[in-house]
């Protein structure tokens, strides 16, 4: 399942991420931006392609050879899009930066540096082979070094005046203003299968999930407190929370074999959990009845009987239905504010996002992109046909990379194919947008290419 986390910051990372579909934060226009990055509001991979656009070819602007790095059989690189510069490793593990229209190197930051950077509030976070953790303006200058030794690290995490550093099962937490170590924890017990990237920051308590076996293998959530990394409470099966506000974490529960498993009559479950105790506060149950396709024939898991939080509007995954609930006024066996028919279940996955008034799936056989209007209940195909190895959702730009090394572009509201660049490569890695550049990440190298108007 792929969740939208929440924390009290915005920040932009990019490391190893797989194949499967990952959703981060984005706005459209007229929407609330993101504070210092522009970034996806989808970005998934598949190893198949299919036919081609229709649309004006053009050329890049500039390109740069990047770092390669190898994990589990496939290259990738690290480079961001931020502000008008690009930020990038490149040959020998240098960190570079670049500005964004010209292409112009700026400066270079150290040596042998690993795959993982992180921007926020103008720096730059990244970590070295000897796992350190560095912090660097946009002028080049360094600002501090921790030297931590988190050689494995998953994720560097700005939030506050604190950078969380996440290693399995180890949290760290550093000063963000001098990188000094505020304390740092891990989980040693049994129990423990992996500590997960993303942490939750509010009033005081940070909270981080878990995978953690028992009887049934679940998610936990653990509760520190934020000053000193003392551990406060921890919460087995649950899922990683959808809002923590005003002294209160709210998160899906995982009920599978210990509730009723009704075929027809089903529900979820949120437990309303106290921050500083960890104690139930309170649970909201949310309603729905179903009817099988086929007698006897009944579906549980995965995105059946699944949810996220948009702003104030709470989606739950029905079945046959998505339900859109008023989160801030729950009332027992309230009815949605809305519910719409869902697509097969068989062939499209929820994304869990809402993107321009549009519910996003993706299609589990060729990977495209199916919306669902939340106006009307309609359902649009982006685009019709084409089977990507890598999508993108930027703004009104619908980006499909293709593995005959061709990168379309779309524009999303109205459905039509903006432009195409032809790259020769099949190893894309997810788009970056900064302005009104995209820079595309093929076989090693980055393209920046010139968006036009429509899409910025």
């Amino acid at each position: 399942m792929v969740r939208a986390m929440t924390t009290n910051s915005m920040w932009r990372t990019t490391a190893a991420l797989g194949l499967a579909a990952a959703i981060v934060i984005g706005a459209m226009p007229g929407g609330q931006p993101a504070a210092y990055a522009e970034q996806p509001a989808v970005s998934s991979a598949t190893p198949i392609y299919g036919p081609q656009a229709s649309a004006p070819v053009v050329k890049p602007a500039w390109q740069l050879p990047l770092a390669k790095f190898q994990q589990d059989g496939r290259t990738y690189t690290a480079a961001l899009a931020e502000e008008g510069r690009v930020f990038a490793l490149v040959t020998g593990g240098q960190l570079a930066a670049y500005d964004g229209a010209t292409g112009k190197r700026l400066w270079k930051y150290g040596a042998g540096l690993k795959p993982l950077l992180t921007y926020d509030r103008g720096v730059v976070y990244g970590a070295a082979k000897d796992g350190s953790v560095y912090a660097v303006g946009t002028n080049g200058a360094k600002k501090w070094t921790a030297g931590i030794r988190a050689d494995q690290a998953g994720s560097i995490e700005p939030i506050g005046d604190t950078v969380y550093v996440t290693q399995n099962l180890t949290l760290f937490a550093l000063d963000r203003a001098t990188g000094k170590l505020r304390w740092k924890t891990t989980e040693t017990g049994g129990q423990y299968e992996a500590g997960l990237t993303g942490v939750t920051v509010s009033d005081g308590v940070a909270l981080r999930s878990y995978m953690v076996q028992g009887a049934l293998s679940s998610s936990q959530i653990n509760a520190y407190d934020a000053k000193t990394g003392k551990q406060l409470w921890t919460a087995f099966r649950q899922g990683a929370p959808l809002a923590a506000k005003d002294g209160l974490a709210y998160s899906v529960m995982d009920t599978f074999m210990v509730g009723d498993d009704d075929p027809v009559n089903k529900s979820l479950h949120i437990a309303v959990l106290s921050l500083k105790t960890g104690a139930k506060k309170g649970e909201r149950v949310y309603k729905w009845t179903t009817q099988p396709e086929l007698p006897g024939q009944y579906r549980f898991g995965g995105a059946y009987g699944s949810a996220f939080l948009d702003g104030n509007d709470l989606y739950v995954y029905q079945d046959q239905a998505v339900a859109r609930y008023d989160f801030a006024a729950y009332a027992a066996d309230a009815k949605p504010v809305q519910r719409y028919a869902a697509p097969n279940g068989r062939d499209y996955q929820p994304l869990y996002r809402v993107y321009g008034g549009r519910l996003l799936y993706q299609n589990v056989h060729d990977h495209g992109i199916l919306a669902l209007k939340t106006a009307n209940g309609q359902f649009v195909t982006y685009p019709g046909g084409v089977q990507p190895v890598q999508t993108d959702l930027f703004g009104n730009g619908l980006y499909v990379a293709r593995a005959d090394g061709t990168f379309d572009a779309y524009d999303f509201a109205a459905l039509k194919p903006a432009f195409t660049v032809k790259l020769g490569s099949r190893d894309f890695e997810p788009t970056l947008k900064s302005g009104a550049l995209a820079y595309v990440r093929a076989g090693g190298t980055l393209y920046a290419v010139k968006l036009p108007a429509g899409l910025r």
